[in-house]
């Protein structure tokens, strides 16, 4: 019997990789220039602070009669954790004390329509300042002031901050000539901003800038209890502390479970780690991505670019494609946990609860399965464990770890769907 995977009807994309540039003369490389000219455009904005919480909450009525935000500020939109009142405090205290604080990001999609790429935190503390719901705390220059609200502030004070600015650059929606090129030159800008800060991840970068379709499918169903059990991760964003963590052992972090969230999955460490920095939701992503491992030819030593170029192409696939991925990714993950539960993805003899490449080569495996086939190997539970662990036996070396390039991908997909396969030949026998 012999397993395949196959893509869904609206699922194929072309090649995938930036092909290696030509080498041109000076010549040719003035030409390109002229041509192409600076393709970047930018203008900067000084906004005071009194009037951000009224931009920020102006909509206007779409063509559908819908009710839109001109200023999108989607609180999945950034990082995955909020700050704390001590550090929005401490803001509104840089304003007070006019010491510079970095601009806003924003990219205009449509004319005069803008989304937050960078500063959220911000202005969710200028907007909660102004409404009156942050409660000043914490406060390290200006303790005398803990307690007080915007308009309890002493006239002085609260005129002082008023006159402040918050400076933004915009990328404005000219800058490309298609979405593709948009999304690229987009993330340059993102990332050569974000160059001096704290260094985002992957995920992360991608959920500002490639901000989709897909990437919503994936940011939903990195929500899916049966991953969430895996991997530990919470149900819903918390506040982050103002100092950074401490800098336990991640297998530690991994072990040390603290509590059972809403839906009963039990929160570790690691699992919060992955959670903020969006790994869980790049878990997803990567079950998709990997059915197209083929198509690029540079490589898992090039991942991040790999999984970038994925989702933009991604991105475009039409609903009924993208509803058949939810399907595909809830019927597998849930065949998973079913065969080995929370740590159905733990390489044999391994301390750690989840291996990627183990998560990776089973996924893509079992999506070659059919409904039927899914339901005789669910009904045979322990013969599947039992072809999983021989697998692991013969093959140790391929999933150690350390083999993590293209050629031990695809040996890692065979590997896996021949398991399954023995698995279903047995059970017929």
């Amino acid at each position: 019997m012999k397993l395949e995977v196959s893509l869904l009807p609206g699922e194929t994309i072309d090649e995938l990789g930036q092909k290696e540039s030509p080498r041109l003369s000076d010549a040719e490389l003035n030409n390109r220039y002229v041509q192409e000219g600076v393709r970047i455009v930018v203008e900067q904005a000084r906004y005071p602070l009194n009037q951000i919480h009224a931009m920020f909450t102006d909509t206007f009525m779409t063509a559908s009669g819908e009710k839109e935000a001109k200023y999108k500020r989607d609180p999945e939109y950034q990082r995955r954790h909020r700050w704390d009142d001590g550090r929005k405090s401490r803001l509104i205290e840089s304003f007070l004390m006019n010491v510079p604080v970095p601009p806003v990001f924003l990219y205009e999609y449509e004319l005069a329509r803008f989304e937050v790429m960078d500063g959220r935190q911000r202005l969710t503390a200028l907007m909660d300042f102004y409404s009156n719901s942050l409660v000043l705390t914490d406060l390290q220059y200006w303790p005398e002031l803990n307690g007080r609200t915007h308009d309890t502030l002493p006239s002085s004070i609260r005129d002082g901050i008023d006159r402040r600015y918050l400076s933004s650059i915009i990328l404005l929606n000219e800058t490309a000539a298609t979405e593709e090129q948009a999304a690229f030159l987009k993330k340059l800008v993102f990332e050569r901003l974000n160059s001096g800060g704290v260094r985002l991840t992957g995920q992360e970068t991608r959920n500002a800038v490639y901000n989709g379709p897909l990437n919503d499918l994936c940011l939903e169903l990195s929500r899916t209890r049966e991953l969430r059990a895996m991997l530990g991760t919470p149900l819903d964003v918390v506040e982050a502390p103002a100092s950074p963590g401490n800098d336990e052992d991640p297998d530690d972090a991994e072990a040390s479970a603290s509590e059972q969230d809403p839906e009963g999955v039990v929160v570790t460490n690691m699992g919060r780690k992955m959670f903020e920095s969006m790994e869980d939701v790049e878990i997803v992503l990567r079950f998709y991505a990997y059915r197209h491992l083929a198509k690029f030819s540079q490589g898992l030593n090039r991942i991040s670019d790999f999984l970038d170029e994925f989702l933009v192409r991604g991105n475009s696939f039409d609903s009924t494609t993208l509803d058949g991925y939810r399907r595909l990714f809830q019927e597998n993950i849930q065949f998973w946990y079913a065969i080995g539960g929370a740590t159905a993805f733990q390489v044999q003899g391994s301390k750690r609860h989840f291996s990627k490449i183990a998560y990776d080569a089973l996924m893509y495996a079992s999506s070659a399965l059919s409904r039927e086939q899914r339901a005789s190997l669910l009904r045979n539970a322990e013969v599947v464990r039992s072809a999983i662990s021989q697998m692991y036996d013969n093959d140790a070396a391929a999933f150690g770890g350390r083999k993590t390039n293209t050629a031990d991908a695809h040996r890692r997909n065979r590997y896996a769907i021949d398991a399954l396969s023995t698995a279903l030949a047995a059970i017929a026998s």
